[in-house]
């Protein structure tokens, strides 16, 4: 069986479905924003971590990280300015983002068809390519 590589995305054979970002994600994305002025966007990843192998991370892009980002993948959503590394392209390819306010919590949840199995505290997950 032959295995597929986890670290290339080959645009020429695969369709980008794109990512869904909800209302109040975006809301939420665009007030992280504004807090500093030299924030320019968010950087969606995917990092090592947890028992079952991954989990989805935002950070904050500012002028000096928006600099540094040679090998991502750049696009506006909504007004918001994203960046994507291309080696995690398959595994955030086709999410949908949510921002959910659940009593005293508030939490980014990531919705994503792909995903084989979560860890029993569901901060990480293993994805299916």
């Amino acid at each position: 069986m032959k295995k597929k590589q986890e670290n290339t995305y080959l645009f020429n054979q695969c369709t980008w479905k794109g990512i869904e970002i909800t209302k109040s994600a975006i809301k939420q994305i665009l007030f992280l924003i504004s807090l500093q002025k030299n924030n320019k966007g968010i950087k969606l990843s995917i990092k090592k971590s947890g028992c079952a192998g991954f989990r989805y991370q935002i950070e904050l892009i500012n002028n000096e990280t928006q600099s540094k980002a040679e090998d991502n993948i750049i696009f506006f959503y909504e007004n918001i300015l994203i960046h994507i590394a291309k080696k995690d392209i398959p595994f955030l390819d086709g999410i949908k983002i949510d921002f959910v306010k659940n009593n005293i919590n508030k939490i980014f949840k990531f919705y994503n068809s792909k995903l084989d199995k979560f860890c029993g505290c569901g901060e990480s997950f293993s994805i299916d390519l």
